[in-house]
C-alpha cells in the first residue's frame, strides 16, 4: 500500500513537471501575471494574448531557459492614449528573477511608485517614465544595487507634476551600477543635496533632469567630480544661477550638453574646445556673456549648436570661418537674439549638411552671399532683425529645394526674380516683414500651394490683392499684409478659406463691405481701412479670439453674435459710425478681456448683462451718446483695470461701488458727462489708480482729502495696463492690442497707448468744486499731470505742492485762489506746462525757478492776477505789493493814514502857491509873463502852419 501511494506521488510529480516544462512557464509566476491583468484596465487590448498556460509566449513577457520571467515589457511604444490604466498588483514582487521592467507611457493616475519595486534584487532595467506616477519617489528604489537603467521621468506640466516630489536624493548612493538616470519633471526643490548625490554615481553615462525645480546651485562647487564616463547631461529648465560648469570640459567622452533655461551667467570657457566628441550643445535662454570662443571650431563632430537668447558677442566673420574648418556634420546653427556682428560672407556656404540656420535679432550687416545656394539640404533660413541689405536673386535660391521656412524680416533685403519665376521649393512660412518690396504681392507666391504662413507686414506692398490669394493658397493659416498700401475690396470667396486662423489686413486702403469670414478665423484685424456698411452676417465661428475693425466707416448696429463667442478675448469696434443700443445678451461664461466701442453713435443705457463680463479688464464706451445712470450690475466687473465712459450723457452721482468693488482699477475716465454731487471718498480705496479724469461734469463740494492716499500715484512703480498679444505659427506676433487713452495734459488732448502705463494724472477741471486744495495732494509725488482749473477753489496754494517733483503739467487757472505762490514750487524742475491765470494770486514769483522761466516764455500763464508780480505788470514790483483784499496782514489802518497824509500834503502845497500869487507882486508878475510867452509862441506856430 505504501509503495502504491509512493508510486502515485512520483507519477503525479512527474506529470506536473512535464506540464510546467511543456508550458514553458512557472505556474505561480503565470498566476502573478493573471493578478496583474486583473488590476489593470486594458483599453486597447494590449493584454489580449494573456491566455493559456505558456505565459512565456504572451505579449511583453520574456522567460529564461528555466521558465522564469526575466523581462516584462508593457511600455506604450505606440503612444496609444491610456493603453493601460489602473493599479500594479503587489503580487508582482513574486517575480523574483525579474531583470527588466518597462511600464512607460501608460497612465497610473498620479498614484505613487509602489515601494515593493525596491524588492526586485535582480532588476537591471526599470522604465516607469511618462506613466502618470506622482506623490513622492520611494527611497526604496535605492535598494536596486544591480540597476544600470532608471527612468522615472514625469509628464511635463501634468496635473500631478507639482505634487510629485522628493525630500532628498541620498538613496541614489545605493545605485552603484547606474549608467542611465532619467527623473525629469519631478519637483526636487527640497533636494539641496542633488549635486553631491549625483556625484556618487561613478559609472553614470546619461543624466536627464529636465525641469525638476532644482534649487539654485553653483555647478562649480564640486571639490572633485566623479563624472568620468558621463556623455549626456540634461539639466535644462532649472534655474541654477551658476556659471558654466568647468568640470564638464574635462570629460572628453561628452557628446550632449543641454543646459538651456538654467540661468547660466558668465562666459563660455575656451576649454569647451577640448570636448571633441561633442555632437549637441544647447545653451539657449541664459545670461551668458562675453565672446563666443573660437575654440568651438575644434568641435568637428558637432551637429547642433544652440546658443540663442544670451548676451554673447562676437564677429561672425571670424567665428564662422573657424567653425567651417572642420564642422562637416553641422546641421543646426541657432545663434539668434545675441549681439553678434560681422557678415555672412566667406563661411555660410561651407556647411553643406546644414538643415537650419537661425541668426535672428543680431547686428549682422552686409549682403547675403550667393554661395548660400550650395546649402541644398537647408529647410530653415532665419536671418531676420539684422542690418543686412541688398538683393536676393534667383541664383541665391535656385538650389534650395528643401527650403520650407524663409524669414528675412526687418532687414533692407528684397527678393528680385522674374515675374514668371517658379521656385524650386515649397515654403510653409514666408516672413518678409518690413523688407522694402515696394511692389504688388509677389507673383511667385502663387506657386506655393503648401504655404501656411505669409507675413508681408509693412513692406510697402501696393495694388489690389490678387484673386489667386484666395483660390490657390488654400492652405494658409496666417496671413499678415497689414500696414501697406493695398487697395480694392475683399471677395466673398474668402469665406471658403477653411484653414485661415489669423488675418491681418489693418492699415491699408481697402474699401467696400466686409464679407463673411471663414468660421476657422481666430484673430481678425481689418482696422484703419475704409470699409463701409454694416458688419457681416458671419465674422467667424465660435473659435474667434480677437477682432479689431476700428477706424473704418462701418454703420448699423452691433451684432448679437458676439455674445455667443465664448472664447472671444477682445473686441475693438472703435472709431466707426455704429449706432443703436449696446447688445444686452452678454453671458457669464465668456472670456472677454477687452471691449472697445468708443467713438461711435451708440445710444441708450449700459445694459445690465454687461455685468456678466466678470473677466473684463478694459471697457471703452467713451465718445458716444449713451445716457442714464451707471447700472449697479457694472459693479460685478471687479477685474476692470481700465474704465472709460467719457464724452457721453451719463447722469446721477458717481457710484460709491466703483471704489469699493473695482480694486484693480488703474484708469478711471468719466469726463464730459452730466455727473453731479460730490466726488466719493471711496475712490481713495483704488490703491492701483494712476489716472483719474472727472473733468467737465457738474461735480460740486470739496476736493476729497483722502485722494492723497492713492499710493501708486506716490510710488515710482507703475501698474500693468491691459494688452493682448496673439501669435501665429510658430511663435511670431501677428496682431497685438494695446489699450489707448486720451489724456488732456499740457493744454492739449493727447492719445497715449504704448507708454500709457507711465502716465499718472488727475484731472478734475471744469466742475463746480469748492474749498481749498488739500495739502494731502502733495503726497502724490509721482503725479505728472494735475488739472484743477475752472472750478471755484479758494484759499492759498498749499506749500506741500512743491513735493510733487515729478509734475510736468499743472493747471489751476480760473479759480479764486489767493495769496503768494509757495516758494516750495521753485523745486518743480520737471514742470514744462503751467497755468495759474485768473485767480487772485499776489506777491512775487519765486526767483530763479522753472516758474519764472515758464513765465518768461509765456507771460499769459499768470494773466488775471493783478496783484501778482508777473511779466505782464510793467510797473516796479515791491516786496509788499499785495492784494489788499486777500492780504493776510491787517493793513487797513495804514492805508487810511496814507490817504489822509497824502490829501493834507496836496492841500497845503496848492494853498502855498495861491498865497504867493496873491500877496507877492514880483511872483505874480513873473507867473503871468510866463503864461503870455507860452501863448504867444503857440499862436505864432499856428499862423506859420496855416501859411505853409
Amino acid at each position: 500500500m505504501r509503495l502504491s501511494l509512493l508510486s502515485l506521488f512520483l507519477i503525479l510529480l512527474l506529470v506536473t513537471t512535464k506540464t510546467t516544462t511543456a508550458s514553458g512557464c512557472i505556474g505561480n509566476e503565470r498566476n502573478v501575471l493573471f493578478d496583474l491583468k486583473a488590476t489593470l484596465k486594458d483599453h486597447q487590448g494590449v493584454l489580449s494574448s494573456w491566455r493559456g498556460l505558456n505565459c512565456c509566449s504572451w505579449y511583453g513577457v520574456t522567460c529564461n531557459k528555466t521558465g522564469h520571467i526575466i523581462k516584462l515589457n508593457l511600455g506604450n511604444n505606440k503612444s496609444m492614449e491610456y493603453a493601460l490604466t489602473g493599479d500594479i498588483s503587489p503580487s508582482l514582487v513574486n517575480l523574483t528573477h525579474l531583470e527588466y521592467l518597462d511600464l512607460h507611457g501608460n497612465d497610473f493616475g498620479g498614484g505613487s511608485i509602489p515601494e515593493f519595486i525596491g524588492l526586485f534584487k535582480n532588476l537591471r532595467h526599470l522604465d516607469l517614465s511618462f506613466a502618470g506616477f506622482g506623490g513622492k519617489i520611494p527611497p526604496h528604489l535605492g535598494n536596486l544595487s544591480k540597476l544600470n537603467y532608471l527612468d522615472i521621468s514625469n509628464i511635463p506640466d501634468s496635473s500631478f507634476t507639482s505634487s510629485s516630489s522628493v525630500d532628498n536624493l541620498l538613496w541614489l548612493s545605493g545605485l552603484s551600477s547606474l549608467a542611465y538616470l532619467g527623473m525629469s519633471s519631478w519637483n526636487f526643490s527640497a533636494a539641496s543635496d542633488w549635486l553631491e548625490s549625483l556625484n556618487m554615481l561613478a559609472f553614470l553615462e546619461e543624466l536627464h533632469l529636465y525641469s525638476t525645480h532644482l534649487p539654485p546651485t553653483d555647478l562649480n562647487s564640486l571639490s572633485q567630480s566623479n563624472f568620468t564616463f558621463l556623455n549626456k547631461v540634461d539639466l535644462s529648465g532649472n534655474y541654477l544661477s551658476s556659471t558654466f560648469p568647468h568640470w564638464l570640459t574635462n570629460i572628453t567622452t561628452m557628446t550632449h550638453i543641454e543646459l538651456s533655461y538654467t540661468g547660466l551667467h558668465g562666459s563660455i570657457p575656451e576649454a569647451v574646445g577640448n570636448l571633441t566628441a561633442l555632437e549637441y550643445v544647447f545653451l539657449s535662454e541664459n545670461s551668458l556673456e562675453g565672446a563666443i570662443p573660437t575654440s568651438i571650431g575644434k568641435l568637428c563632430n558637432l551637429q547642433v549648436l544652440d546658443l540663442s537668447s544670451n548676451n554673447l558677442v562676437g564677429d561672425m566673420d571670424n567665428l564662422g570661418k573657424a567653425m567651417a574648418r572642420c564642422m562637416k556634420q553641422l546641421e543646426f546653427i541657432h545663434l539668434e537674439s545675441n549681439n553678434l556682428s560681422g557678415s555672412l560672407t566667406g563661411w555660410l556656404g561651407s556647411f553643406k549638411t546644414l538643415l537650419s540656420i537661425n541668426l535672428h535679432n543680431n547686428a549682422l550687416s552686409g549682403p547675403v552671399p550667393s554661395d548660400i545656394g550650395q546649402l541644398t539640404t537647408l529647410y530653415e533660413l532665419d536671418i531676420s532683425y539684422n542690418f543686412l541689405q541688398g538683393v536676393l536673386y534667383e541664383e541665391h535660391l535656385a538650389n534650395l529645394s528643401s527650403l520650407t521656412v524663409l524669414d528675412l524680416s526687418s532687414n533692407l533685403l528684397r527678393i528680385s526674380v522674374h515675374t514668371d519665376w517658379v521656385p524650386p521649393f515649397q515654403l510653409h512660412q514666408l516672413q518678409l516683414r518690413s523688407c522694402p518690396l515696394k511692389s504688388g504681392v509677389p507673383q511667385w507666391l502663387r506657386t506655393q500651394t503648401s504655404i501656411s504662413r505669409i507675413d508681408l507686414h509693412n513692406t510697402g506692398t501696393v495694388g489690389t490683392l490678387p484673386d489667386w490669394t484666395w483660390t490657390s493658397l488654400t492652405s494658409l493659416t496666417d496671413l499678415d499684409l497689414s500696414n501697406n498700401q493695398l487697395t480694392g475690396t475683399l471677395p466673398a470667396s474668402m469665406v471658403h478659406m477653411e484653414s485661415l486662423r489669423i488675418l491681418g489686413l489693418g492699415s491699408n486702403h481697402l474699401e467696400g463691405q466686409i464679407p463673411d469670414m471663414p468660421r476657422s478665423i481666430e484673430v481678425l484685424d481689418l482696422s484703419n481701412n475704409s470699409f463701409t456698411g454694416p458688419l457681416p452676417y458671419h465674422l467667424g465661428g465660435s473659435g474667434l479670439l480677437f477682432v479689431s475693425l476700428s477706424n473704418n466707416h462701418l454703420n448699423g448696429s452691433i451684432p448679437v453674435y458676439f455674445c455667443d463667442m465664448e472664447l472671444l478675448s477682445g473686441i475693438d469696434l472703435s472709431n466707426n459710425n455704429l449706432s443703436g443700443e449696446l447688445p444686452n445678451c452678454w453671458k457669464q461664461n465668456t472670456r472677454l478681456l477687452v471691449l472697445d466701442f468708443s467713438n461711435n453713435n451708440l445710444e441708450g443705457e449700459i445694459p445690465s448683462s454687461i455685468g456678466s463680463l466678470t473677466s473684463l479688464c478694459s471697457l471703452h464706451l467713451n465718445k458716444n451718446m449713451l445716457s442714464g445712470v451707471l447700472p449697479f450690475s457694472l459693479s460685478s466687473c471687479d477685474s476692470l483695470i481700465l474704465l472709460d465712459l467719457g464724452e457721453n450723457h451719463f447722469e446721477g452721482t458717481i457710484p460709491t461701488w466703483i471704489g469699493s468693488n473695482m480694486h484693480l482699477l488703474v484708469i478711471l475716465r468719466l469726463r464730459s458727462n452730466q455727473f453731479s454731487g460730490n466726488i466719493p471718498d471711496g475712490l481713495s480705496q483704488l490703491q492701483r489708480l494712476q489716472m483719474l479724469d472727472l473733468a467737465n461734469n457738474k461735480l460740486s463740494g470739496p476736493l476729497p482729502r483722502n485722494i492723497g492716499n492713492l499710493t501708486l500715484m506716490a510710488s515710482r512703480q507703475s501698474a500693468r495696463i491691459i494688452s493682448l498679444t496673439f501669435r501665429g505659427l510658430p511663435a511670431d506676433i501677428i496682431v497685438y492690442y494695446n489699450a489707448s487713452l486720451y489724456i488732456t495734459t499740457k493744454g492739449y488732448e493727447r492719445l497715449y497707448s504704448r507708454i500709457l502705463y507711465l502716465m499718472k494724472s488727475v484731472d478734475l477741471s471744469d466742475n463746480a468744486l469748492t474749498g481749498e486744495i488739500p495739502v494731502e495732494f502733495g503726497a502724490l509725488a509721482q503725479l505728472k499731470n494735475l488739472n484743477l482749473s475752472r472750478n471755484r477753489l479758494s484759499g492759498r496754494i498749499p506749500e506741500r505742492i512743491g513735493s510733487m517733483d515729478s509734475l510736468e503739467s499743472l493747471d489751476i487757472s480760473w479759480n479764486h485762489l489767493s495769496g503768494a505762490i509757495p516758494q516750495s514750487m521753485a523745486s518743480l524742475h520737471s514742470l514744462s506746462h503751467l497755468n495759474m491765470s485768473y485767480n487772485n494770486l499776489s506777491g512775487k514769483i519765486p526767483q530763479g525757478s522753472q516758474l519764472q522761466t515758464l513765465g518768461d516764455e509765456d507771460p499769459y500763464i499768470y494773466a488775471g492776477n493783478k496783484y501778482l508780480c508777473s511779466p505782464l505788470v510793467s510797473e516796479s514790483c515791491y516786496e509788499h505789493k499785495l492784494n489788499p483784499i486777500y492780504n493776510d496782514e491787517d493793513t487797513h489802518g495804514h492805508d487810511v493814514f496814507l490817504y489822509v497824509v497824502s490829501g493834507l500834503g496836496f492841500g497845503l502845497g496848492f494853498s502855498a502857491i495861491w498865497w504867493l500869487l496873491i500877496f507877492s507882486e514880483a511872483v505874480r508878475k513873473l507867473y503871468f509873463q510866463s503864461i503870455d510867452s507860452v501863448c504867444e509862441k503857440f499862436f505864432v506856430r499856428m499862423i506859420l502852419l496855416k501859411i505853409n
